[in-house]
């Protein structure tokens, strides 16, 4: 039995604040694993954030 924690189905995200429609919102790693790439729920506009050596720890980013 899997802990709740344990769920492998999960998909590594990062959580965007849209101010075009002041909207938060997941942005999803592709299949690549290259990029997060997503929608704003509201208008459409499409993000995406490429992977890069170094990253962040940041979770949480804003788009404006």
């Amino acid at each position: 039995m899997n802990k709740p924690d344990e769920d492998k189905g999960s998909r590594p995200f990062i959580g965007i604040m849209f101010d075009c429609c002041h909207i938060y919102s997941r942005l999803y790693k592709n299949k690549a694993g290259t990029a997060y790439v997503g929608w704003c729920p509201k208008c459409m506009r499409k993000l995406e954030i490429k992977c890069g050596g170094g990253g962040t720890n940041q979770r949480i980013f804003r788009a404006q």
